[in-house]
């Protein structure tokens, strides 16, 4: 079986010569030839060559003579001893340096305890998890290290001692799944010792804390049991709060049933808007429309967010319910005249008093109302005040774009162009503004101002990597632009902030990189810290979100500006480099075929999507199920979806069949892909003669077209990086 590539050591650990960290505490910086040894060890405990690796520790501890480099070098082996379940050998590793001097001493502690427990003594194993769950400062761990410590105590006859833990535990818990895993354990503790006060108590922290954990088929059947009985016993507020969390989590039937259960007069009353308003949206969702309407009617309209979000919630409603009833022609009856009351309750909305969000989504409703009046005035100055508040957002892009298209393909181009002009005022992202760019260019060619036209598409054609208007533009010229771009400055800096983080990513520790870099504060030095971890981890679509909010400019025309290491992170390749294989076999670019797979799963290899296509390719059943005997001369087996390989294999020969149906156009033969081939046939067959790029933004759907263009941008990076 092809497996996809988790862990390229190169990409991963280029930080160790460009952010090396000083530890928290004060202690002399290495040279990076001591960080590259370092590394070389790393790789080679990876490989299995242990003595080789301490050959080399060996010669770094007599070169460096520095007690952080001691401390490294003894978690390093010891966490390569429990990586091969060498428990004895860890802990004796462990046990060798203290790594106070890097700043992990927590994590010392808590890996020693563990490799103790599972080679047999737990006794011994007591007091470093106690002092790993009692570690001062931050510790992203103190969890792990509580149930650890909870569970030693148990085991040594202290029951007493492991509840009062778990206590202290559920008070540091941060997240949903830390809530969980506390709660679970101190029900099972509280259950063993007979305490059904206690049990009821943990019981109701993980219904409140952890909403939608006791549904879980991984949550044990003694905590589900104790959560069915403690959610009995809930007090009108408990359910209230656990109801609003229910909705809000995606489980709208549990939460309108225990949002029912009580009169609003039972809540406390600065609960009251938000639990009915959630109520409403639970209702919504089960399709009881009615029903939400009446509920939302009922929110006081009290100056809250529970009720300005509860007006704008109704507005919604009213025009779902006109829409409802529509003309043949797609427009509702009288549409101006039953849209004015919401049209005011909307304008209502927009003023300074009411919260940012709801102001925002109040402009953006009014917006579509404008832009299906064909009001292009009214629709821009609408997207004009939002991005006052939101300089970088989009919001309202796609209406006032199909006006402005619309006089494009009627041949009003000097009016297309002013429409062009002025929405390059007010969206700032590079991928709008080089769309526009191209767009006033062709307008201007119409026109004849043929000079105007071409210096703007020889600067669009000159981008690196070339997006699709880069390609649509060299078409239009015949020599691109000479683009000189300034590399932009790395942001990665140590700081005794990420201190921690980068020991710890040098260590190749990187769960526990991730979980210390998510509790720093918001940065771009964080950012890039939880991308490299995820990345080495294989969680590549967190490591792609990361590394896009650090380099916003990843993704777009302007990406050669940012370092490859960096870029790396955003495009993973598979293992064993199988998919120029297939791209081979079928004729195929393989620069576009990783670009695909990059879009459609972000080279995850168990992907399923909400429609129900799944894995590297994002294949539906049906497609799959259809190239079966064809392409693999067997019968269909769903196992094949989640085989890498085989999956690679049928979706390489679907799109090739794709662009034989297209005419040989790859632009056309991902657009149906994403969108269908049915659609796209239908375009072209309505659309006879006109120009690719033309045909291609008239594209109905704004996915599409966005995952075509994004499709082709990350296919000129795979050839860049990867050639």
């Amino acid at each position: 079986m092809v497996r996809v590539k988790r862990l390229p050591v190169l990409v991963v650990v280029f930080w160790a010569a460009a952010s090396v960290a000083s530890a928290e505490r004060a202690y002399p910086r290495a040279s990076t030839d001591f960080d590259a040894e370092f590394a070389r060890a790393a790789d080679l405990l990876e490989e299995g060559k242990r003595d080789e690796a301490e050959r080399v520790l060996e010669n770094l501890l007599r070169n460096a003579d520095q007690p952080a480099w001691n401390a490294r070098a003894a978690m390093l082996l010891g966490v390569a001893d429990a990586r091969r379940d060498d428990w004895r050998g860890a802990a004796l590793a462990l046990e060798a340096a203290s790594a106070g001097p890097i700043g992990l001493e927590a994590y010392r502690n808590l890996r020693r305890a563990e490799a103790l427990e599972l080679s047999g003594r737990q006794a011994e194993a007591l007091e470093p998890a106690r002092v790993a769950f009692e570690a001062e400062g931050r510790f992203a761990y103190r969890i792990r290290a509580a149930t650890l410590f909870a569970r030693l105590c148990e085991q040594q006859g202290k029951p007493e001692e492991a509840a009062r833990v778990l206590a202290l535990a559920a008070e540091a818990a941060s997240t949903p799944d830390e809530s969980a895993e506390v709660a679970i354990d101190r029900i099972r503790l509280a259950v063993a010792r007979g305490d059904a006060l206690a049990a009821r108590a943990a019981a109701r922290d993980l219904l409140l804390r952890a909403p939608t954990h006791d549904a879980l088929s991984a949550t044990p059947a003694f905590a589900r049991r104790a959560a069915a009985e403690a959610e009995k016993t809930l007090s009108p507020a408990d359910r209230g709060r656990r109801g609003r969390a229910l909705v809000s989590a995606g489980d709208p039937r549990r939460g309108v049933a225990l949002l029912s259960k009580d009169r609003s007069d039972d809540w406390p009353e600065g609960e009251r808007g938000a639990n009915l308003l959630a109520l409403a949206r639970g209702q919504l969702a089960m399709k009881k429309t009615k029903a939400a309407e009446e509920t939302a009617s009922r929110v006081a309209d009290d100056g809250t967010l529970s009720a300005y979000e509860a007006r704008l919630f109704r507005c919604d409603l009213v025009v779902a319910r006109l829409s409802a009833g529509r003309n043949s022609n797609g427009t509702p009856h009288d549409a101006d005249a039953r849209l004015e009351p919401v049209t005011r309750a909307l304008e209502s909305l927009t003023s300074p008093e009411v919260p940012a969000s709801v102001r925002r989504g109040a402009r953006e409703r009014l917006l579509r109302f404008a832009a299906d009046r064909e009001d292009f005035d009214s629709a821009l100055a609408l997207a004009r005040e939002m991005s006052v508040e939101n300089p970088d957002g989009l919001e309202g892009f796609e209406p006032l774009w199909r006006l402005s298209w619309q006089r494009y393909r009627d041949g009003d181009y000097a009016v297309a162009r002013e429409r062009f002009d002025a929405l390059q005022g007010v969206y700032r992202a590079v991928s709008i503004s080089r769309r526009l760019d191209y767009w006033q260019a062709r307008c201007l060619e119409h026109e004849g101002r043929n000079l105007e036209a071409e210096a703007v598409f020889a600067e669009l054609a000159a981008a690196e990597p070339p997006d699709l208007y880069a390609r649509f533009a060299s078409a239009h010229v015949t020599r691109p632009a000479r683009r000189d771009q300034t590399e932009l400055s790395d942001p990665s800096t140590a700081t005794a902030a990420f201190a921690r983080v980068d020991e710890l990513l040098r260590l190749r520790m990187f769960e526990e990189a991730a979980a210390e870099a998510r509790i720093l504060l918001p940065s771009r030095g964080r950012d890039l810290r939880i991308a490299q971890a995820d990345f080495a981890l294989g969680r590549f679509m967190t490591a792609a979100s990361s590394i896009k909010r650090a380099m916003p400019e990843i993704g777009t025309a302007e990406e050669s500006r940012v370092p490859d290491a960096w870029r790396r992170l955003y495009y993973p390749i598979e293992e064993g480099g199988f998919l120029p294989e297939r791209a081979r076999e079928f004729s195929l670019d393989a620069a576009v075929l990783r670009g695909l797979v990059r879009q459609e799963s972000v080279f995850d290899a168990k992907a399923r999507s909400r429609a129900g296509a799944m894995g590297l390719m994002q294949l539906m059943p049906a497609t799959a199920q259809s190239l079966s005997r064809s392409v693999l001369r067997t019968r269909y087996r769903r196992a094949f979806l989640y085989d890498p390989g085989v999956n690679a294999r049928l979706g390489a020969a679907y799109l090739r069949e794709l662009i034989d149906r297209f005419d040989n156009s790859t632009l056309l033969a991902l657009a149906a892909y994403n969108g269908g081939p049915t659609r796209i046939a239908r375009l072209v067959r309505d659309n006879p003669g006109l120009p690719e790029d033309e045909l291609f933004e008239s594209i109905p759907l704004y996915e599409t077209r966005d995952y075509v263009r994004r499709v082709m941008l990350y296919a000129e990076s795979y050839r860049e990086l990867y050639p």
